[in-house]
């Protein structure tokens, strides 16, 4: 695995918000501390993935269904959290998937909404750190293209 150097668990600089979203990422999504959707998620919470309920009901019903039985629910790689006024954004890697999660805040620093964007790994042992060559055959499957002659 390459190294991150913007590895948000080796920065020193992160904001409350940036904090909160690992915190709640690692500990709720990707561990037990389940406790911390009453704490840091409102109840008005607004979601936006498809097949999740809204409110932290919502929230709280898909980690006990699903996310604390995913396989390999455990593991994860957090590689880049930006904060952009309201909004927290976080790049990570899981076993199946890359995963950019977006979040934004209410005024009392509570998760209230939450986009994401999903794609399963390109590759077996894909490392978002590594260079890519080209090769353009993934391409012209996701677009249903035939690759030239």
């Amino acid at each position: 695995m390459v190294p991150n150097p913007y590895d948000p668990r080796t920065r020193t600089d992160l904001s409350k918000r940036e904090q909160l979203v690992l915190d709640v990422t690692g500990g709720v999504l990707h561990g037990n501390d389940f406790h911390l959707i009453d704490e840091h998620v409102a109840v008005g919470y607004r979601q936006h993935t498809v097949g999740i309920g809204q409110g932290r009901d919502g929230f709280r019903r898909y980690v006990e269904a699903i996310a604390s039985k995913r396989p390999g629910r455990t593991t994860w790689r957090p590689i880049h959290l930006f904060e952009a006024g309201d909004f927290v954004i976080l790049h990570k890697l899981i076993p199946a998937a890359i995963v950019a999660d977006f979040f934004r805040f209410d005024d009392e620093d509570r998760l209230i909404e939450h986009w994401d964007v999903v794609q399963r790994l390109p590759e077996p042992d894909y490392d978002p750190m590594r260079l890519s060559q080209e090769n353009f055959s993934r391409f012209y499957a996701l677009f249903d293209m035939p690759p030239p002659s």
